[in-house]
């Protein structure tokens, strides 16, 4: 069926106009045939009055955790069936949100797979998921609890096989150490350059790209030259690591939002107290680490870690918000990292991103201009994945925003 949607103020972060104005947007099969002046027939409905955003993208979240004070608990001691219905909520939370793809970079029990497929095939409702399946660590390495541990060469190679497998769409390695994690050094190095080449060239043969949580230097440096298309994290970026991102063309997926809360909030609200005071240690040079990554060229998408502690779904609103007030961003840019920024990194973006012919008709209207004003972001109007309106406005960051 023919869709036309007229009146459209179109937000473009790609086009030199940013916002498209007087045309109408014609949709057929889920996906954008024309932005045009004449449409021609069709079901018509008016978008007067809304801003219409591309679907948001984002580029880092665990699906099995709803943002409890030690959501790692709740996936030891649930049920496999009970951690899938609460990924599958995950999702529905953030398709209501106006998020609308996802890349779940890490989970158990092949859930975010499942799920994933689940979605697709209209078995439940909720955002697209490009998901990594288990994340490979080394024995003991950070969040060992649900990944696959592999130590040396062969064995990661087979990790890696074995996620390809299952169904992963991406891989993800963990190669530092990390704040939610007891007992390892946020400055540590986990994999070696040998261990990571092995999987980004594994990887690789089957076409699949590979995401790798890094916080330090070193282990930045690690991942860029042993191939990883995007560093998570990447909190305590180098002016070498800059070079090397600039070099490699791969990109960045900031998460500040859950260091951000654990640091501030953490120890009220029942975070684990290793997790808090590492958290500290991360704030002390993350906001300055996007400043620097962002103007000075780097590749940038936007992650949030939603589903981490104290970050329930969707957390793409606080995290821009963050981006903005903390570290100094402006809302071009900001939302250029959750549209067309994101689909590049997850290699998807001849589809999403954009609203431009032969892309899915994934958008959200807003009441307010979300270039003027960031904040519309936490108030969506109507979400439409593939032409169809699905969901209504979530504010579930209003009281961070506010308070």
């Amino acid at each position: 069926m023919k869709q036309i949607f007229t009146n459209l103020k179109l937000v473009d972060t790609e086009s030199s106009e940013v916002i498209i104005a007087n045309n109408a947007l014609v949709v057929e099969d889920g996906r954008v045939v024309e932005l045009t002046t004449k449409p021609g027939h069709g079901e018509t409905r008016s978008l007067e009055g809304c801003f219409v955003l591309p679907g948001l993208i984002d580029s880092h979240v665990h699906l099995v955790w709803e943002g409890q004070p030690d959501p790692n608990r709740y996936t030891i001691t649930d049920s496999t069936a009970t951690t899938a219905y609460r990924a599958a909520r995950s999702a529905w939370w953030n398709l209501s949100g106006g998020v609308t793809t996802v890349r779940d970079v890490g989970g158990t029990d092949g859930i975010a797979i499942a799920l994933a497929k689940a979605v697709r095939e209209g078995l439940v409702p909720g955002c697209r998921i490009v998901a990594a399946g288990r994340p490979i660590a080394q024995t003991g390495g950070h969040v060992h609890t649900m990944s696959r541990e592999a130590d040396g060469p062969e064995e990661v190679r087979k990790a890696v096989r074995e996620q390809v497998k299952a169904g992963a769409a991406v891989i993800k390695l963990m190669c530092s150490g990390g704040a939610y994690t007891e007992g390892e050094s946020i400055h540590a190095t986990q994999f070696s350059l040998e261990e990571i080449r092995a999987a980004t060239r594994e990887a690789k043969v089957t076409e699949k790209r590979v995401a790798a949580h890094a916080l330090s230097e070193a282990a930045i440096d690690n991942c860029l030259q042993g191939g990883v298309d995007t560093i998570e994290h990447a909190a305590l970026l180098s002016e070498k690591n800059i070079a090397a991102f600039k070099k490699t063309g791969a990109f960045m997926v900031p998460t500040i939002a859950p260091y951000f809360i654990m640091a501030t909030r953490g120890k009220e609200n029942g975070v684990p107290d290793y997790a808090v005071q590492k958290s500290v240690q991360v704030m002390q040079h993350y906001f300055d680490s996007l400043k620097k990554a962002a103007s000075q060229g780097v590749n940038i998408a936007l992650g949030t870690d939603a589903g981490s502690p104290q970050l329930a779904h969707p957390t793409v609103p606080y995290e821009a918000w963050l981006w903005q007030h903390e570290a100094g961003l402006d809302a071009l840019t900001i939302l250029r990292a959750a549209t067309t920024g994101s689909a590049l990194a997850l290699g998807r973006d001849r589809e999403l991103g954009r609203l431009a012919p032969g892309f899915l008709a994934d958008f959200v209207l807003y009441a307010d201009n979300p270039l003027e004003d960031l904040d519309a972001l936490q108030f969506p109007k109507a979400v439409f994945k593939a032409g169809q309106q699905v969901a209504e406005a979530s504010t579930i960051w209003s009281e961070f925003l506010t308070g």
